[in-house]
């Protein structure tokens, strides 16, 4: 077996950065595994480096535009000197550069595993995000689909019908979650009684927590709560949050609460969990919610969240776009008749046998 390399674009937190590990570290228990950074620094870089898999950083310090083809060059070195490998690319945000890098090198063999919806309505952009797929297409040996929901582009059902690309759902390993779900409260809120909403992501637009800030407020009307985000972001970025938590009501209720190593020590206290994205593929964060018991509340346009749930039978779905529709799904969410996600997650086990067995059939 030629040896396995996984790229991912940096090591900030995200669902992407946090199964590149645990499929790294599954990988080398048979299979000699890199994991290849384009940009080093960020919060997952100590436990990337205590996997027991070899690191490569291309970069140190934070990302500047345009990073994946400043990346490119690096990774292109690199590689030559690799001999026969598979490099798995394990997220969108950073496909360009091993397309890129790898031009010309026979011996490198591709999987581009597509993490999110690229179909948006942005006009242009998303005119050339397509284009730009039908290259990625065309250059992979094997494409994996995180979630059912992302077949219903016509770009990827063809590549489905054709065999290059193959449908993996994200998973979760439901007693390692409970067992860490018994850590002690990381925060002094979620000892107290006033029930926390948790959220979970990159402070980016694809997240929408502007509309979960703006339903936190609508329901603050009516009763106590708190509103907890999780996850990294520009100094802009958290003002601006921040500046809008203010404006809706929640002035003191409201916690950016950065990284964290254990997310299940959060979601286990939290009273429930919103996921109000604009586009997803496969919601990590949604999993791991179900995987402690916290009842959810999903917007219907984040990736195949809605049939993770079957459509409420295991946890609410909301239109994605209005705050009174997540406030009241929250509002029960909160309540007595609360929809608990029972054990739905155990439907949703680690997929990295599987993702092994796509590598090894791509060996050069």
């Amino acid at each position: 077996m030629a040896k396995i390399i996984i790229y991912v674009h940096d090591f900030r937190t995200s669902g992407v950065v946090k199964d590149s590990l645990m499929l790294a570290g599954h990988c080398a228990q048979s299979h000699e595994v890199t994991l290849v950074a384009g940009y080093g620094g960020g919060f997952l870089e100590e436990e990337a480096r205590s996997g027991g898999y070899a690191v490569h950083v291309l970069h140190t310090g934070t990302p500047r535009a345009p990073s994946r083809l400043r990346a490119a060059p690096a990774l292109r070195r690199w590689l030559k000197a690799q001999g026969k490998c598979v490099i798995v690319s394990m997220g969108n945000m950073g496909h360009a550069t091993p397309y890129w890098a790898s031009r010309g090198l026979p011996h490198v063999r591709k999987v581009y595993r597509i993490s999110n919806e690229i179909k948006r309505a942005d006009g242009l952009r998303g005119r050339m995000r397509t284009i730009w797929m039908r290259r990625l297409i065309a250059d992979a040996d094997c494409m994996p689909l995180v979630g059912a929901a992302l077949s219903a582009n016509p770009l990827f059902a063809d590549a489905l019908h054709r065999g290059v690309a193959i449908q993996m759902a994200s998973g979760v390993d439901s007693a390692s979650a409970q067992e860490m779900a018994r850590a002690p409260a990381p925060h002094p809120w979620l000892e107290d009684t006033i029930p926390v909403v948790l959220g979970i992501g990159r402070l980016r637009p694809q997240k929408n927590f502007g509309l979960l800030i703006e339903a936190a407020g609508l329901l603050r009307r009516e009763r106590n709560l708190r509103l907890v985000i999780l996850g990294n972001g520009s100094a802009e970025e958290q003002a601006s949050l921040q500046q809008r938590a203010t404006d809706n009501g929640l002035a003191g209720s409201f916690l950016l609460a950065g990284e964290t190593d254990n997310v299940f020590s959060w979601l286990s206290r939290a009273a429930a969990f919103a996921l109000p994205s604009r586009w997803e593929g496969s919601s990590v964060a949604l999993l791991e919610a179900m995987a402690v018991g916290t009842p959810v509340i999903a917007s219907r346009l984040a990736g195949d969240a809605a049939e993770v749930l079957e459509h409420g039978r295991y946890g609410l779905v909301f239109d994605g776009e209005s705050a009174s529709a997540l406030a009241a799904a929250i509002a029960l969410q909160l309540s007595g008749d609360a929809v608990k996600p029972g054990a739905r997650a155990e439907h949703y086990p680690p997929p990295w046998d599987r993702y092994r067995t796509l590598i090894e059939g791509v060996d050069p």
